[in-house]
């Protein structure tokens, strides 16, 4: 892909070099777009493994379930996580949740707050939190859990490797 274009001044070296932007511009486009899909691949790996990292292992659920999207007619990506209680994990939840809140500032854009469910008890002992079905038919009681950040952390990192992935891309 050149990066320097030199032009006479002639009408075929004007012609020449309009050729050469043409294709330059053809290259660089292309090369956003693989750019997109490098980062959306890139994170959607990084994701699962801070899943695993963070200690949000669940059986495998919530890491099967992201993924990377890319459109090429709109040349947006993102990172997808298709697994209705993520947030819970990435935010965390409860009395736990609270004393090891969020991270990054996105939870004040979506008004989530710890403690505001509907289903809270506190025992004799003075333990605040609720009951939940388990798998083996009985109920188990939680205070909630940490937030585990998987997200703001492939966030970050993502970030710092941008330089070396858009390099890669563009050599």
């Amino acid at each position: 892909m050149p990066t320097k274009i030199t032009c006479g001044i002639s009408n075929s070296d004007f012609k020449k070099a309009a050729k050469e932007v043409r294709e330059y511009k053809k290259q660089l486009l292309n090369k956003s777009k693989d750019l997109i899909r490098a980062l959306c691949d890139t994170g959607a790996v990084i994701a699962r493994t801070y899943v695993v990292e963070l200690d949000a292992v669940d059986k495998g659920y919530l890491a099967s379930q992201i993924g990377a999207f890319y459109d090429p007619t709109t040349n947006i990506g993102f990172i997808r996580v298709d697994c209705d209680y993520a947030v819970f994990v990435e935010f965390g939840t409860g009395v736990r949740g609270k004393a090891s809140p969020y991270p990054g500032d996105v939870i004040k854009q979506v008004a989530y707050r710890y403690g505001d469910g509907t289903h809270y008890v506190m025992l004799n002992d003075g333990r605040v939190g609720w009951f939940y079905p388990a798998d083996d038919g009985t109920y188990k009681f939680t205070e909630g859990m940490p937030s585990r950040p998987f997200m703001y952390e492939t966030g970050l990192l993502l970030h710092k490797q941008l330089a070396e992935i858009a390099r890669s891309v563009f050599k």
